[in-house]
């Protein structure tokens, strides 16, 4: 597999990962991120990398550039709708304009407190957060842009992303730190908070099969379609690491927080996706690659996802 691939927020924990797995496809993949000067606010500046790169029918452009987190959505959500919002419309635009076919990465944040289990495409959205609203602007801005500009477009909804490199993020992530510091494994509550979890090698594959199967303007949720508590993770953390569990009862959850959360993957397994990692494998090779200091495609080889052109 060959071609060019633009990934939007390569800098980021997906993206770096992402770049890394079309780079060993032997794709040529130009990185556009924050980090290194480029902003998706700058239409301008967006469509000079189009046009340098020499973008065109046939390439791919990942769109993950994104203010990705709630806390500065809340803080700031102008700057919120700016990069979300504005930053999408830039990139429509030029995608339009040179035509190389879009996946969009939006967020599991748009079901917010639905009471569709497990989460459907289709579920009624009731976002909890200005991340989740301007996250489904984007995606309806999307899927305005296939409708009426023949945009070749897709959307992905990712559940729990974990894997090397996250960071304190997420539950599998935060536990393996606390752990690795000889810290015990804290669990707020009595635990039983549900997400799907899924490992950062699948959500890249995920990508790349709906790149080249999905529908233009359709979405596509990627996770296990597993859901497991917190509980879960910390004892699975516990047996890998022998760090010990220690409850917080009293814990008063965030107003964000939605106490279950997994997905229906039913409509992205049509196209032939299929996690590799169950939670005990993503999470046990989490660990290893972390004591090692490696990153996710440092160890063995890619194999890839069977896909059609």
């Amino acid at each position: 597999m060959t071609g060019k691939a633009l990934v939007t927020g390569s800098g980021g924990f997906i993206g770096r990962n992402l770049v890394k797995y079309l780079k060993g496809l032997n794709h040529e993949v130009i990185e556009y991120d924050i980090v290194s000067g480029f902003d998706i606010t700058d239409y301008n500046q967006l469509r000079s990398v189009f046009k340098d790169h020499s973008i065109a029918e046939g390439d791919h452009v990942y769109h993950l550039a994104a203010q990705a987190y709630v806390a500065p959505g809340e803080a700031d959500p102008y700057r919120d709708l700016q990069i979300n919002g504005v930053g999408m419309i830039n990139m429509l635009r030029c995608v339009e304009e040179f035509k190389p076919w879009l996946v969009f990465s939006s967020s599991g944040a748009v079901y917010g407190l639905t009471n569709s289990f497990p989460h459907a495409e289709d579920a009624v959205l009731r976002p909890t957060a200005n991340y989740g609203c301007t996250k489904r602007l984007a995606e309806l801005y999307l899927q305005k842009w296939a409708m009426m500009h023949g945009v070749v477009g897709r959307i992905v909804r990712f559940s729990s992303v974990y894997g090397p490199g996250r960071g304190p993020n997420g539950p599998v992530n935060a536990f393996l730190i606390k752990a690795e510091k000889g810290e015990p494994l804290t669990v707020y509550g009595d635990g039983s908070q549900t997400r799907d979890l899924i490992y950062v090698y699948d959500a890249c594959a995920g990508m790349h099969t709906v790149m080249h199967r999905g529908v233009a303007g359709e979405i596509y949720n990627i996770g296990l379609g597993v859901e497991h508590s917190v509980l879960d993770v910390a004892r699975l953390v516990s047996s890998l690491t022998g760090a010990p569990i220690e409850f917080v009862l009293s814990h008063r959850f965030s107003k964000f927080d939605v106490q279950r959360s997994y997905y229906n993957i039913g409509k992205v397994s049509r196209l032939g996706y299929s996690p590799i990692y169950s939670l005990e494998d993503g999470v046990s090779t989490t660990y290893t690659l972390e004591r090692g200091k490696a990153t996710l495609m440092d160890v063995g080889n890619i194999v890839e996802v069977p896909v059609g052109e």
